[in-house]
């Protein structure tokens, strides 16, 4: 066997090239511009997320919270940077306003809600400038998330907004040095405080088509910043939402796609997913395991994508130790990860035919390996739409793995091999452009050991008292243990229920309350989504009380389950959960689970 795959071998380096040293050609299809190749080389990403929200254990503010509460004691943006740089992140983004308005830099045009309003120690200082100095002193790339949506402006949803809105980016993109990226949110629209319309409780804005003038914000990105990105742009010098926050991006993703205005641009998949379970820091909340950090790895940058990872500071304003230990231990994978390669050095032969192409790689000694790390030449465009992996077996070869799209990096795993020869065939709709193709063996890792002991109570002896649907009648889904069974407002055959709907629990017992968590729907379907809650309690099952009451942000683009504090705990047998608000078209209600604790 040995002696047939050396004289393979020998035949296609006679007779074929060396893939780096294919013939150059002007590119096929939509190119990437300077911008994107920088971003997409740098590979993974964090966003940092940090402001009033980790004060009041809200992911998504609702604009009226006051700046005194920010009371870090230890507040510094270089240990982040640090913290980050350890992960091998090589460009931060700043959530320099999230939708609450509130502005981590003394803005001119908003002194009031903005670090020019915080106590002392921190009174005036501008974390944007400290942080895209600490980027820069560690040889990081620096840029700004400033949200479109502002709960907080009374003029939200009027043209004068819209002046608030650019004045701003100015100052952003004219004060702060290089910016590689600019972020552009999706949530639009809304309840907001609106500067305390309805007495302080708000009102539900929305916005027409357009409002945020994007093509205009993204010229002036170009003009001011020609080498950055706009995650969101959805046009030219844009990257795009790979459509989860769950660490993965889709198998197949062809950059060139199609923008908002019709035409197609070069916009590659930016993965998105926080460190924890939530963007913002929660106390009650781990960060992940390194294994599922891993398996995110090659689900964003082994899928061509971007890998974006959330950070958030603590409320003493340091990445706490847990995820400090966390993104070192991911740092020193990732290095050990990129720094195997059998392949290196070592030329291998490739045979075209067309649109096709066989790579084969013969080592000098048998060697273990588990991935293939191709990589295209994006500079001359996007071609290959399958592929396959084999290796020896007997006398003739073996398929381990196969896939569609390559992109600017795919990283193909399949149970670990020792062998000393692969075969890669790559179909394309233009002959295939490839780096030299590397073989890595993952370095191990210890199982899944982010799942926390339960700590809410048992539901032996729950019972459903009351719901407010009169058909399917389906409460008892959603304290059933079971994630998979949902309650629901939508009868089979009939018009789908909207909020408020309601469910009523007698726990059988008396029991101390803390809280409550909420497992929405897990099914990756949108509909029904509560994003508005009303939590009452009881001790008789007549007289009630409100304990709880408020909003699962982001729910839509991060479905996971959400864990709400009380603010006093309470004795009670029975508790009422309300449906206030869901997603989209507000039209029906699901829930997976509700647990308390």
């Amino acid at each position: 066997m040995r002696a047939r795959v050396a004289i393979v071998a020998a035949v296609f380096s006679m007779t074929c090239a060396f893939s780096a040293e294919s013939p150059a050609d002007d590119g096929f299809g939509v190119l990437p511009t300077q911008a994107h190749l920088e971003y997409q080389d740098r590979e993974i990403m964090a966003l940092v997320c940090w402001g009033l929200n980790p004060y009041t254990n809200q992911e998504w503010g609702f604009g009226n919270v006051p700046p005194s509460r920010i009371t870090a004691k230890r507040l510094d943006p270089a240990q982040w940077v640090r913290a980050m740089r350890a992960a091998e992140i090589k460009s931060v983004v700043l959530v320099a306003k999230h939708h609450d308005g509130f502005c981590l830099w003394p803005s001119k045009h908003n002194l009031g809600y903005s670090m020019a309003a915080v106590p002392a120690p921190n009174t005036g200082r501008d974390l944007v400038r400290e942080t895209a100095e600490a980027c820069r002193r560690e040889g990081m790339k620096f840029g700004v998330y400033l949200s479109p949506w502002d709960r907080h402006q009374a003029n939200y949803a009027t043209p004068a907004y819209i002046d608030y809105f650019f004045a701003q980016w100015n100052e952003l993109l004219d004060n702060y040095g290089e910016i590689c990226e600019i972020w552009l949110d999706g949530a639009n629209g809304g309840t907001g405080w609106y500067g305390g319309v309805n007495g302080g409780k708000g009102e539900r804005r929305s916005i027409p088509k357009d409002y945020y003038r994007k093509p205009r914000l993204l010229a002036l990105l170009h003009e001011k910043h020609p080498r950055a990105v706009a995650f969101g742009g959805n046009g030219n010098w844009s990257s795009g939402w790979c459509g989860n926050e769950r660490g993965w991006s889709p198998e197949t993703w062809w950059c060139p796609r199609k923008g908002e205005d019709g035409n197609e641009y070069w916009i590659p998949s930016e993965a998105d997913f926080p460190l924890r379970r939530g963007w913002y820091f929660h106390a009650n909340e781990r960060p992940k395991s390194l294994a599922k950090l891993v398996k995110a790895y090659f689900e964003t940058v082994g899928r061509g994508a971007v890998m974006n990872i959330g950070i958030a500071p603590d409320t003493e304003g340091q990445v706490c130790g847990a995820d400090e230990k966390r993104l070192a231990e991911f740092g020193e994978w990732v290095r050990a990860f990129n720094a195997s390669d059998l392949a290196s050095g070592i030329p291998a032969a490739e045979r075209r035919d067309g649109n096709r192409l066989v790579v084969e790689i013969t080592l000098p000694a048998p060697g273990t390996f588990d991935c293939v790390d191709i990589r295209e030449r994006i500079a001359l465009g996007q071609r290959v739409q399958t592929f396959s992996v084999e290796v020896p077996d007997g006398d003739g070869w073996r398929e381990v793995a196969k896939g569609t799209t390559v992109g600017h990096r795919r990283l193909v795993r399949f149970p670990a091999v020792k062998g000393s020869c692969v075969r890669i065939a790559f179909e394309g709709l233009a002959p295939p452009r490839l780096f030299p193709v590397a073989l890595r063996l993952s370095p191990a890792v210890a199982g899944d050991d982010d799942v926390p002991a339960p700590d809410t109570y048992p539901k032996t002896g729950w019972r459903i008292v009351e719901e407010t649907c009169p058909a399917p009648r389906n409460a008892a889904n959603a304290i059933d243990g079971n994630g998979e069974t949902l309650w629901h407002s939508h009868a089979a055959g009939a018009s789908p229920l909207p909020p408020p709907q309601s469910f009523t629990v007698d726990c059988g017992e008396t029991v101390r309350m803390h809280g409550f968590d909420y497992t929405p729907r897990l099914d990756g379907c949108r509909h029904g989504l509560v994003d508005g809650y009303a939590f009452h309690v009881s001790s008789d099952g007549r007289n009630w009380t409100l304990a709880h009451e408020g909003e699962f942000g982001n729910i839509a683009a991060n479905p996971t389950k959400r864990r709400v504090t009380f603010p006093e705990s309470v004795k009670a047998r029975f508790f009422r959960f309300v449906a206030t608000h869901a997603v989209d078209q507000n039209d029906r209600v699901a829930v997976a689970e509700i647990d308390v604790w």
